[in-house]
């Protein structure tokens, strides 16, 4: 999380309490809400990567090829055995199950964007 997003977008909306009183950003984050949130953070798999995952600032977009977010971070995973990306996309691309493109070293490669978190989604790892 950076001082260019709201907690709103980077999908922290879970830890924010409007009704907890006064705080400093509550205002802009009321707006933001009424508004609409632009951004949302999300995670990636990239599929048909054979040699280059996703490293970060690479650029995403929707199945018309218009630019709709970028990439802020990307490894392989090595215990799922894919290549994943998390990273900030327009909120209407936000679902799970969406359908993105990732540019990594001038290739196009499709991406889907996954629950939070693709290895533990029920957090029973840390249950157990």
């Amino acid at each position: 999380m950076t001082p260019d997003y709201t907690p709103f977008e980077a999908s922290l909306d879970r830890f924010v309490r409007l009704k907890k009183g006064s705080f400093i950003g509550k205002e802009a984050l009321e707006r933001q809400l009424s508004a609409g949130v632009p951004n949302r953070f999300v995670t990636l798999e990239v599929h048909e990567v054979t040699d280059a995952d996703p490293l970060g600032n690479e650029p995403l977009f929707d199945e018309g090829g218009r630019m709709i977010g970028r990439a802020t971070s990307g490894y392989y995973g090595h215990h799922l055995k894919k290549s994943l990306a998390i990273g900030y996309v327009q909120a209407q691309f936000a679902p799970v199950g969406t359908e993105l493109s990732i540019l990594i070293l001038g290739q196009m490669k499709r991406a889907t964007v996954l629950r939070e978190s693709p290895y533990d989604p029920e957090n029973l790892e840390l249950k157990a």
